[in-house]
């Protein structure tokens, strides 16, 4: 037998018929028959019992499955989204600093707006070391805005350090490295044409 009465084990993800399951369901049969005698029911029709109780099992289980993997897209789209968030008004903080030289930088950054900063993924699990995330690039936007957002984040890791290269308190700004990948969401209408 796969397992045992003491340690009973059932494989959710396959089906009843799978040689694991059934013979899980046969100790299960057998443990039923042992613990109840007197249920007046035969090996068989427990055994028969036990597949529509475990093909109801499965159809919790898999709803549960869904339901969890509905939530972790929620929890990556709340994320993403903060990520923007922060990435856009990390650039305008920069923009709005360094507006001298680059002046039309507060302009870029504000007419893109959160929506306009490329989205990152990360193919990395939590707890394994430092997240890199991969740039979700945007095929619209033109080479010139996007060499002027790159020019404030470099900026921005540059204020971080003081004299001596002493870095500075507080988070670090994630590690965003380019991607071939692209995004397929439409561009925003109403920016500037040299955007695009």
């Amino acid at each position: 037998p796969c397992c045992t009465a003491d340690n009973f084990r059932v494989d959710l993800n396959d089906t009843p018929a799978s040689a694991w399951n059934t013979s899980a369901s046969h100790v299960f049969a057998a443990s039923f028959r042992d613990a109840h005698p007197g249920c007046g029911r035969s090996l068989k029709a427990i055994f028969d019992a036990w597949i529509v109780h475990f093909n109801y099992l499965r159809q919790v289980y898999a709803k549960q499955q869904m339901v969890a993997r509905e939530e972790q897209a929620r929890i990556s789209n709340l994320a993403r989204r903060e990520r923007k968030l922060q990435l856009y008004n990390r650039r305008l903080r920069m923009a709005h600093r360094h507006s001298g030289p680059y002046p039309s930088a507060v302009n870029v950054v504000q007419q893109l707006g959160p929506a306009g900063m490329s989205s990152d993924e990360s193919e990395h699990e939590v707890g394994h070391g430092e997240r890199t995330y991969h740039i979700t690039g945007k095929a619209w936007r033109s080479t010139t805005v996007t060499a002027t957002l790159r020019v404030l984040d470099a900026l921005h890791l540059g204020m971080r350090y003081q004299q001596q290269w002493n870095a500075t308190a507080g988070a670090w700004p994630h590690l965003r490295m380019p991607s071939s990948q692209l995004s397929s969401r439409e561009p925003p209408s109403g920016l500037p044409k040299n955007f695009y």
